[in-house]
């Protein structure tokens, strides 16, 4: 069985690329604003091109505490990496691209998410890939009704 659970995930949001990009790699704005009330994060360090953070997530009944190391590639795209934590080894991934529509430019963000499974525990991959699914498509939303609705960008982007 596999040790892995792999889940992808692509949504389209309604805003321009270098705004989305910004949005997903703001750590603090999703503090501050609450994106994810079922997350709950606290960054421990942070550049313009890495950061290292803690997330807490309740996951099939339980509360996991994963410490990450985020890095943003020149492109955009970003890479966080569990390196202590129940997820140990995992990772999320985000790329994003210009994309139409309905006739309206917007950017497509595609989300790929890798948990490890515990020793001797591959008969739970389809559970949690079926909850790692819902989680993030509900995640997706937030990020995308946090840009559409409540009107992101930072505040270093409306300076610009």
């Amino acid at each position: 069985m596999s040790r892995t659970v792999e889940v992808k995930h692509q949504i389209w949001i309604k805003a321009p690329l270098p705004a989305v990009r910004s949005q997903f790699a703001d750590l603090y704005h999703h503090i501050d604003t609450n994106v994810h009330p079922k997350l709950k994060f606290e960054v421990l360090a942070q550049e313009p091109q890495r950061a290292r953070f803690t997330q807490e997530v309740k996951l099939l009944g339980i509360r996991q505490r994963d410490l990450f190391e985020r890095t943003i590639a020149d492109d955009g795209s970003i890479h966080d990496v569990s390196v202590q934590g129940f997820n140990k080894g995992g990772s999320l991934d985000f790329a994003f691209k210009p994309a139409a529509a309905g006739g309206q430019d917007g950017t497509e963000v595609d989300i790929t998410i890798r948990l490890p499974l515990p020793f001797l525990m591959g008969w739970l991959a389809p559970v949690l890939t079926s909850q790692v699914r819902r989680e993030v498509t509900a995640a997706a939303l937030e990020d995308k009704y946090d840009l559409e609705q409540r009107g992101y960008p930072a505040k270093s982007l409306q300076a610009a």
